[in-house]
């Protein structure tokens, strides 16, 4: 009671000034039409710019929502394209032989671009049927390999990795190679041993070649911008302007293979 009273006799005049404040404007507006018609037009007014504003919000909120469920349909639509081009002409049945990827969408809650070797990690796990070696896309190129997992998280050896190696080949003509990162710039990947005799031009698309179990034949990684033949070599130096800055992704796609399992045991048995 005493704080109340304290509150009031130093509060008092302001409230007592608020008060007055608002019942005159009330009055004013009751009983004066032409006040009226300005307080309707303009309370009409700003609670259309609150809600204009407050439907914004629920939708900026709501877009890690929309962006994930997107992603989802992205990856049936990739299973369905794999799937579809692997129907046997005479059965029209699926070969899952011809067709073994799964696209996993998954989305990049850590990355970097400027370190020497550089990783990422993805909101995947073992839970999801993520291992390691699996490798990792974007809906325009190649990001990377599974390193490492656990229960609800992978790391991944990003393309921009002196470590990471991906098997690729010149859309145009058919011939691969492999490609890495050269630490220069987060932009740009090196193309290597491709003869030099065969044919390369500027601007060639290239693609994943698919002579591994880690990524199907056909995913656009960039194009040539450049290419030489350094002196004592027998193949190429080429240039790769990637498709995907990897300095704005937040979405990707694990590939699985859906005979991992059994390749991983084969490829260990002849290895021992």
């Amino acid at each position: 009671m005493i704080n109340l009273l304290y509150f009031l006799s130093r509060y008092g005049g302001v409230l007592a000034f608020v008060i007055l404040e608002l019942l005159s404007v009330y009055m004013v507006v009751q009983y004066n039409q032409t006040q009226r018609d300005i307080y309707l037009n303009s309370s009409r007014f700003y609670s259309g710019v609150l809600l204009e504003k407050t439907a914004k919000l629920r939708h900026y909120a709501s877009m890690a929502e929309i962006a994930d469920s997107l992603a989802k349909e992205n990856a049936a639509l990739y299973n369905r394209l794999y799937s579809q081009l692997a129907i046997t002409p005479r059965e029209n049945e699926v070969d899952s032989l011809l067709a073994p990827f799964e696209f996993i969408p998954a989305r990049v809650i850590k990355n970097s671009i400027n370190q020497p070797n550089n990783n990422l990690t993805l909101n995947k796990g073992t839970i999801d049927g993520v291992q390691p070696g699996m490798g990792v896309v974007l809906s325009k190129g190649v990001l990377g390999i599974v390193r490492n997992t656990s229960s609800h998280f992978c790391r991944v050896l990003s393309v921009l990795n002196s470590q990471t190696f991906v098997s690729a080949a010149i859309q145009r003509n058919g011939s691969f190679g492999v490609i890495h990162w050269d630490g220069v710039s987060p932009s740009r990947v090196i193309l290597e041993e491709i003869p030099k005799h065969l044919d390369i031009q500027i601007g060639d698309t290239v693609v994943t070649s698919g002579h591994s179990s880690v990524f199907p034949p056909g995913l656009e990684i960039g194009k040539v911008a450049n290419y030489y033949v350094p002196s004592g070599s027998n193949s190429f130096r080429i240039e790769v302007d990637l498709f995907a800055d990897l300095s704005r992704i937040n979405r990707a796609y694990i590939i699985r293979n859906r005979y991992w399992d059994e390749l991983q045991s084969l490829e260990i048995t002849e290895d021992k």
